[in-house]
């Protein structure tokens, strides 16, 4: 598209300058203009490649803390010698666990402290 354009010009030029010394100046400042325009825009294209692997970079250190703290806090918490039971409170929908207990027939929300009826044959149902 560029290209076309400055062949459209030169053209363009040459059909209007008879002055062949005159002709050549304006072509030179043209193509000193065009090259200057042509770098200016392959350094920003190198600094835009520079900013996204800099990104890129950011982004995969945020994912791996993001699975780091998902490990922590989902995975290590939970021993394997206890029965923990994920509970889904329905009155504010926070997500939390319970040591498996069939003696308890409610528990207090941790978030909103409403009671929760457990219902300890859904939960031994998926097991």
């Amino acid at each position: 598209m560029l290209k076309d354009k400055f062949k459209e010009v030169i053209k363009s030029l040459e059909g209007n300058l008879e002055n062949k010394k005159d002709l050549m100046y304006v072509k030179n400042l043209i193509a000193d203009l065009t090259m200057e325009y042509l770098e200016d825009i392959e350094n920003l294209q190198s600094l835009y490649k520079q900013k996204i692997a800099i990104f890129e970079n950011r982004l995969t250190g945020l994912e791996n803390e993001m699975q780091r703290l998902d490990n922590e806090i989902f995975q290590e918490d939970v021993d394997d010698d206890t029965d923990l039971e994920p509970i889904q409170c329905p009155y504010c929908n926070t997500n939390f666990f319970i040591e498996f207990d069939n003696t308890k027939k409610e528990i207090k929300c941790p978030d909103c402290k409403n009671i929760i009826e457990l219902d300890w044959g859904n939960f031994e149902d998926d097991m």
